[in-house]
């Protein structure tokens, strides 16, 4: 048997013809040398993470040409004018029942896909471009209701969960941490409960829908009827109620409203959208 010696030099001989031949790259012996601290297997360069797209909300009131109003119109069966009147909202909500939509009562991307119009993929593309404008960060019009760092809480904690009797999904935060509206809108209902805590609905959305804010830390200084926009105070995360950990509970509910007729949704995309996707 050859010396160690020789049998070294044979190995790091070989190695070089490897490196040389394109098998190996030369990266490989950054780390160690053959006989010494061993060599290093190359590894790939990760590949550049895809800019994530931006997501929309489905049911945003989207704007739309008298010609495209008539398109929605003859969809929803109401006289064809080009105008958003009472009669083409009422006729927008019945057809978003029969669908099992939001029903907002107005032309959103989620009645504009269920309608099948062509235009529908044309508008979210103008949505999705206007919000990767320079500066554009959430969906226009719309605020993420906590100030502060937050996560999504864990199991029994989303919509649907506990047997579907949890109606909106729980945003966890500090105690304290400021809580904001939405989106424009009135206040409909500010009280306190056994098991929401201090809570506030707030209804006329740009949506529609109404939203509610639960296990609020103290009674919110709104009061029933005040106006407020996209971002304006509503009060602070909280844990009052039956809430075991300080958080928010969000939900949505579709026209006519929270327990009067209107039904609750997932509200998670809509988080996201507003400003969620860069969760703590």
């Amino acid at each position: 048997m050859p010396p160690r010696s020789a049998r070294r030099a044979a190995l790091t001989s070989a190695l070089t013809m490897v490196v040389a031949g394109g098998l190996l790259p030369q990266a490989a012996f950054a780390n160690g040398t053959p006989g010494g601290g061993g060599i290093v297997a190359p590894t790939a360069a990760p590949a550049p993470a895809a800019p994530a797209s931006p997501t929309v909300s489905e049911t945003q009131t989207v704007k739309l040409t008298r010609s495209q109003i008539k398109s929605v119109q003859r969809r929803a069966k109401v006289r064809a004018d080009g105008a958003l009147g009472a009669r083409t909202r009422a006729a927008l909500r019945r057809y978003q029942a029969k669908k099992r939509l939001a029903r907002t009562g107005r032309p959103n991307l989620q009645t504009l896909r269920a309608m099948k119009l062509a235009f529908a993929e044309k508008i979210e593309k103008q949505l999705v471009a206007r919000q990767r404008a320079p500066g554009a960060r959430t969906v226009a019009g719309y605020a993420f209701p906590i100030r502060g760092r937050w996560s999504f809480g864990g199991s029994a904690t989303g919509f649907g969960d506990r047997g579907g009797a949890h109606q909106g999904v729980d945003l966890l935060s500090a105690c304290g941490t400021p809580v904001v509206a939405a989106s424009s809108g009135s206040v409909k209902v500010k009280k306190r409960h056994g098991a929401a805590g201090n809570y506030v609905v707030i209804t006329g959305t740009p949506s529609g829908e109404d939203q509610v804010y639960m296990h609020l830390q103290s009674a919110s200084p709104l009061k029933v009827g005040d106006r407020v926009d996209a971002g304006s105070p509503v009060g602070s995360v909280g844990r009052t109620g039956n809430a075991t950990a300080c958080l928010l509970h969000f939900e949505l509910w579709s026209a006519p409203g929270w327990y009067e007729g209107g039904e609750p949704r997932d509200p998670r995309r809509d988080l996201r959208s507003w400003g969620g996707a860069a969760a703590h």
